[in-house]
């Protein structure tokens, strides 16, 4: 793990200081995101879509990406490893049926159990549609957005009435995951100089609009949660992007950003093009340049004005290079927390041997592939956590 001095003199450059939300009482989202802690993606789980040729279906669509059946057990495990946020990625569009996109009612309740687990755990969970991107569902350009403002209604209806009775300070709804023109030269990266793109992305304001307006008109809790808002591609470029609207909500103060954010990139993932690095350097700003500047940039929109933002995914593969990993992480945690930004580590349950590989966690053995490395993340938080 980083020194801590060297990594406060890397993190708080020029001797920057962060003092909270400012004056006056914090909002309810304010509040939440405050105590969310360090966060934990069950991925690559209710989120899987099994591969042309496989025979799974239902419920043991859990199993399509190598991962084991949940357990109350494994819930318990991450809770007790230091995880207080468990985001839930989940795929909906393979468990609908009929003209109004009917949920089955073995796979909404299986959600149910899990979510009921992170409950009784006392943990906070982000609950999303996922890997929905795809034709005939959620898609945001023109030619399929009317469709697609009928899915995401049909399924947060659905999901609003199963969840209505729990509790509104502890479960999150996010509308969307990674929302984008799949196969696009924009799919990844926005370009404004686009019209299909811009279109799509404001399309996507639209499809956040009727996920609060149907989350909200559900009642109950579910007109106090507060809900998660991701822009293109759950990007920074999207969010920060002028055209780019936080819906308007009923309910005051109960809204979050959403962002991923997987930089250096270089060092984060196996590319085609370019170098792929495999080491970090807290006192290179090629290093940590790439992190800082999209911080920044939710930080003086979002958090400078009191909308919090949940980095909802973030986190390296392995490239047989764990201490430089850790590293990354460690200077990412610190860095988004002393912003104020809060994190969930993106954990797909692939650990060695796989070109994707960024668990931290064994679903199996209920223990810690990388002790170092989560020790370090909530060192960081520690250290860095406004007071």
């Amino acid at each position: 793990m980083l020194d801590k001095e060297k990594l406060r003199e890397a993190v708080l450059k020029d001797g920057e200081t962060f003092s909270g939300w400012g004056e006056g009482p914090k909002t309810f989202a304010q509040k939440i995101s405050d105590d969310m802690g360090l966060g934990f993606n069950l991925g690559n789980s209710f989120d899987a879509i099994p591969r042309k040729g496989s025979d799974l279906s239902g419920l043991e669509t859990e199993l399509a990406w190598y991962n084991p059946h949940t357990t109350r057990d494994m819930i318990k495990a991450i809770k007790g490893f230091g995880f207080k946020t468990l985001r839930l990625p989940v795929s909906w569009h393979i468990h609908v049926s009929g003209n109004n996109d009917e949920v089955d009612s073995a796979w909404m309740n299986r959600i149910k159990e899990v979510v009921g687990w992170c409950m009784d755990e006392d943990m906070y969970v982000i609950l999303n549609t996922h890997h929905d991107i795809c034709e005939g569902f959620l898609l945001p350009d023109d030619a399929n957005i009317e469709r697609s403002l009928a899915f995401m209604k049909n399924i947060w209806a659905q999901v609003s009435e199963s969840f209505k009775e729990f509790p509104a300070d502890k479960l999150l709804f996010e509308s969307m995951n990674e929302i984008r023109v799949p196969r696009a030269a924009y799919e990844w990266t926005p370009d404004l100089g686009d019209k299909g793109c811009v279109s799509a992305m404001e399309n996507i304001n639209r499809l956040n609009q009727v996920f609060v307006q149907t989350v909200r008109s559900s009642g109950e809790n579910n007109f106090e949660r507060c809900l998660v808002i991701p822009g293109y591609a759950t990007s920074t470029e999207g969010v920060c992007w002028d055209g780019f609207k936080l819906p308007i909500d009923k309910a005051a103060g109960r809204l979050m950003v959403a962002v991923h954010m997987y930089s250096p990139a270089h060092f984060a993932f196996y590319l085609e093009h370019g170098a792929n690095d495999t080491t970090f350097d807290i006192g290179d700003t090629a290093s940590t340049d790439p992190i800082d500047e999209r911080l920044y940039k939710n930080y003086e929109k979002f958090i400078k004005n009191g909308i919090p933002v949940s980095l909802n995914e973030f986190g390296t593969v392995d490239k047989n290079n764990d201490a430089e990993r850790v590293k990354c992480l460690e200077y990412t945690v610190a860095k988004a927390t002393s912003l104020g930004i809060r994190l969930c580590y993106w954990d797909n349950g692939l650990h060695k041997g796989y070109g994707n590989a960024m668990a931290v966690f064994d679903r199996r053995g209920l223990k810690l592939y990388d002790k170092e490395a989560v020790a370090g993340m909530l060192l960081a938080l520690n250290e860095f956590e406004r007071r």
